[in-house]
């Protein structure tokens, strides 16, 4: 017998483009993820469901709850510089070279 996952809703989204968006999100983070339509006639879907493996929903929503990255982080990991000193979000950024 093949050893298939039991798929549980994580999240619904109102369109495809933002669930393959929190797919392909909790992909990354090696989670697997599908998309399922929500309706009766195909490409006529008022909703679109994720569905993640029971046993992963939780780590699912820890992945989904993670905050963004901050512009000054954003912008370290872009350019590699810090931001200057003038910047207001500079207290937000911890310098990963500080030992």
């Amino acid at each position: 017998m093949h050893n298939v996952p039991d798929w549980q809703t994580f999240n619904v989204y109102p369109n495809y483009l933002a669930a393959h968006i929190a797919a392909g999100l909790l992909e990354n983070e090696g989670v697997p993820a599908l998309v399922w339509p929500l309706g009766c006639i195909p490409g006529l879907e008022i909703f679109v469901a994720v569905l993640v493996p029971r046993a992963l929903v939780h780590r699912a929503r820890w992945i989904h709850a993670l905050l963004s990255p901050t512009d000054a982080e954003l912008e370290f990991l872009a350019t590699g510089q810090l931001p200057s000193v003038d910047s207001p979000d500079t207290n937000d950024v911890v310098d990963p070279t500080a030992v």
